[in-house]
């Protein structure tokens, strides 16, 4: 007897209300009971056949109580928990079923029937090129393709095909979205004759095979991230097959980099002589990163090879190990030290150029002598330099770092460079080291990572997504010592946010480039549809703040909870918390500092920290004309080359304020909106 949870089942248990939850639950352990003891439930739980209206006869009902009821599949001695709701709502849902093996790879499959009529209806009104036209059908069915929506592949568009996208299995999506970029796509080995259809990789994207009650159980109560309890294969073959050299895994927000990088983090901390680091750029993330690696390494033994921690604390931590520099100056105290520079040199050079320079070439590279200016590229600067400036500058910058290293201060980027010039001569402190949101590293970050390992198999696993680059400018992995070529690859299933939110947000991103200044793919498949986002206009701040307290009010009426609403400023949020917890009389989190989410609080907090984290409903406030791009951000930025690597920070910002949203989005303005919102 096997008893097989379903991803749909957990969704289906993850939209009802706790009381519902734990009903549904009780349920199917009892039913795991019934059937391992005696090979059938009780007459209590009132197993039956559905009526004629049901498209797969092997459809099966369980009654949890009056109203709740559970779906099931039967075939033998395998029972398939495929969906819970109310009794209505859940036989309408089974009725639109139909649980089969795909008839190439053998993979068992969970099709809509009524989103398969709907979308060959559409298709074969579109005239315009098809995508997949020349492809046989056995070979779309041999890529995951169900063999009933293989008409509708034939006629997908350029138009159409998120919408067929959205419905389609991962499996079948991920493959397609490959061939659409011009990758050669292989079929997955199909499932042998006899073999177990449960078994193959594609099913377990959507079936969880479980082996005995505490397996069950624990899929049952899975909550902190659905993609823990189901890692998709092409999820898993990342995160546990060997590698030779440094790997580049990307995706656009949503796709399961994090995830990716948390398994990784578990597995390779199996290795008993593992020391392991997983790391980001964010304070943030690193908090959200301890707390859920713990959970997929319950074992305290197994978690002590881990150590998590953001890359600039464990910089300064082996600074301090190393007797480094390592006073942290401020943006203004560098800007004082190096108009300081300037007057004891006696230039004529602007500030403004000098800190200009100082940013996109000096601090970043860590160039300690004029040898290393003198040669140091300067592609893309829009400010030309000659030899003689050149030198008259570099004599500003050396004075200026002889007076740092004097009163033992320094820069982030200073002490990376200091800390991987130190680790050189010692051994190494980790065996592997996996980061996430790696786009945020520059050029010292970079080097630093690779000076924490010896380079060889399984050493770097670098998450990245250059579409959410707020920190940095881009910059050559190459260039640091990082070469991920052959051993790139990308994630093309968001799961995170609704298809509407995924528009907007891509339309305000626009084109993105990779680390290597190259065109990146960003097509990707949704997994679900959500409501339109909204857009609002205001007078005043007082108006947005009672449109807010609305907006949040109809949100949590809906049946959300405070901890599944956030609001994202562009600056730091300052009064608005207040004014927000005395609106709506909840308490409110603004994330400063490390501390934990907490579920029954409502957040409001900027954008940049709204990194790593993911909400039901999200509002974004003031994202105003002359708040978004920010002045700060843009000031002392008179390189042209500097003003567009900040206005696509300042753009990719609002990217990732954006996609946090699961549901539903909200977009405030005070008078005229951000250009960043003009998505005509």
């Amino acid at each position: 007897m096997r008893l097989i949870p379903a991803r749909t089942f957990q969704k289906s248990i993850d939209r009802l209300d706790a009381q519902s939850q734990q009903v549904i639950k009780t349920t199917v352990m009892d039913l795991y009971f019934d059937l391992a003891s005696q090979g059938k439930p009780r007459a209590s739980l009132r197993f039956h056949k559905l009526d004629r209206t049901v498209q797969d006869p092997g459809i099966r009902s369980v009654s949890a109580s009056g109203d709740l009821r559970v779906i099931l599949h039967q075939s033998g001695d395998t029972f398939v928990l495929l969906h819970a709701d109310h009794h209505d709502a859940a036989y309408d849902w089974a009725s639109r079923r139909r649980l089969q093996a795909n008839p190439v790879t053998g993979a068992m499959q969970l099709i809509d029937i009524e989103e398969i009529t709907q979308v060959v209806t559409r298709q074969v009104t579109h005239t315009q090129t098809f995508l997949f036209r020349e492809h046989e059908p056995s070979y779309l069915m041999s890529l995951g393709v169900p063999e009933a929506y293989v008409d509708a592949v034939r006629h997908a568009t350029t138009e159409n095909f998120d919408t067929l996208f959205g419905v389609l299995p991962d499996e079948a999506s991920d493959r397609l979205l490959a061939l659409m970029d011009g990758e050669l796509v292989l079929p997955p080995v199909p499932v042998p004759t006899g073999g177990d259809p449960y078994a193959h990789p594609d099913a377990q994207r959507h079936f969880r095979l479980t082996t005995d009650e505490r397996d069950l159980q624990q899929a049952l109560d899975g909550r902190w991230e659905e993609w823990t309890v189901f890692l998709h294969p092409a999820q898993r073959h990342l995160a546990e097959r060997a590698q030779s050299g440094p790997v580049r895994v990307t995706g656009s927000a949503g796709t399961g980099k994090t995830v990716v990088a948390l398994h990784r983090a578990a597995h390779l901390a199996q290795r008993p002589d593992a020391r392991l680091l997983l790391t980001s750029y964010s304070r943030t993330l690193a908090t959200r990163l301890a707390e859920k690696l713990t959970l997929l390494l319950p074992d305290p033994r197994t978690r002590e090879r881990v150590t998590v921690l953001n890359l600039h604390r464990l910089a300064l931590q082996l600074a301090r190990d190393f007797h480094l520099p390592h006073q942290q100056l401020r943006d203004d105290e560098v800007t004082g030290a190096l108009t300081r520079a300037a007057h004891t040199v006696g230039t004529d050079l602007p500030l403004s150029f000098l800190r200009a320079e100082w940013n996109a070439i000096i601090e970043p590279r860590g160039l300690r002598t004029w040898e290393d200016y003198r040669a140091a590229p300067r592609t893309g600067r829009g400010v030309p330099l000659g030899a003689r400036q050149r030198k008259a500058a570099w004599t500003v910058f050396e004075t200026m770092q002889a007076d740092l290293r004097a009163s033992g201060q320094t820069t982030w980027s200073l002490l990376c460079h200091d800390v991987a010039d130190a680790l050189a001569a010692r051994p190494f402190p980790f065996t592997h080291v996996v980061a996430d949101e790696t786009q945020d590293l520059g050029p010292a970050e970079l080097r630093l990572l690779r000076a924490l390992t010896a380079t060889g198999p399984d050493d770097l696993f670098l998450c990245a997504d250059p579409g959410q680059r707020i920190y940095r400018a881009r910059h050559s992995w190459l260039s640091s010592g990082i070469d991920v070529r052959g051993r790139s690859s990308r994630l093309r299933i968001n799961y995170r946010t609704s298809r509407e939110i995924r528009h907007v947000a891509d339309r305000v991103l626009g084109d993105v480039r990779s680390e290597e200044d190259l065109p990146e793919s960003r097509r990707t498949a949704n997994r679900f549809s959500g409501p339109v986002p909204q857009t609002q206009r205001y007078d005043t701040r007082a108006a947005e703040l009672a449109g807010l307290t609305h907006w949040i009010r109809d949100r949590l009426a809906s049946g959300l909870r405070p901890g599944e609403v956030a609001v994202f400023t562009r600056a730091r949020p300052g009064d608005r918390a207040a004014a927000l917890q005395a609106a709506l009389d909840l308490p409110v989190q603004t994330l400063e500092g490390d501390g934990a989410h907490r579920p029954d609080h409502l957040t409001l907090t900027t954008m940049h920290r709204a990194k790593g984290l993911e909400f039901r409903a999200v509002a974004i406030s003031d994202a105003s004309d002359g708040v978004l791009p920010s002045p700060t951000a843009l000031r002392d930025t008179e390189d042209p080359a500097d003003r567009e690597a900040a206005l696509q920070q300042e753009r990719q910002l609002l990217y990732v304020a954006l996609t946090r949203a699961r549901e539903h989005l909200l977009v405030t303005h005070v008078g005229e909106p951000s250009p960043f919102l003009d998505l005509n």
